[in-house]
């Protein structure tokens, strides 16, 4: 794939995880409050376990040389930031929300860990 085919690829990958992300936070603040912020939750969860996967499936070759880049750095560059979860944390320590900054600290963290292991656990598996 030729450098300017790679970056073509990066720009649609990031657009597409935006557009994702746009839909998961859409879809989940017609579903919830405004209490704990779950969106940003899903996408931080979901975006660790898609990370893992796609890295535990490329030393199978499961994705063509090169594609795993466009996946991690562009897909899920564009659906998952981590700046959105410090904002969200600060906005809850500000407004007086400690437990509720705590939780979303915890579940953020442990379920991205949880996500990773369990994505390299799966994952890995099918490539031995």
């Amino acid at each position: 794939m030729t450098s300017s085919a790679h970056v073509l690829w990066l720009v649609i990958a990031g657009a597409a995880g935006v557009l994702c992300r746009a839909g998961v936070s859409t879809l989940v603040g017609r579903l919830g409050g405004d209490g704990f912020p779950w969106a940003v939750t899903i996408v931080n969860v979901t975006g660790s376990f898609a990370f893992a996967a796609i890295a535990a499936a490329t030393p199978i070759r499961f994705l063509p040389t090169g594609f795993e880049k466009i996946l991690l750095v562009g897909l899920l560059g564009g659906f998952t930031t981590f700046s959105s979860f410090s904002y969200e944390t600060v906005r809850l320590l500000q407004a007086g929300h400690t437990s509720t900054a705590v939780g979303f600290i915890a579940a953020n963290n442990l379920g991205g860990l949880l996500a990773v292991w369990l994505g390299l656990t799966v994952f890995a598996s099918r490539a031995a």
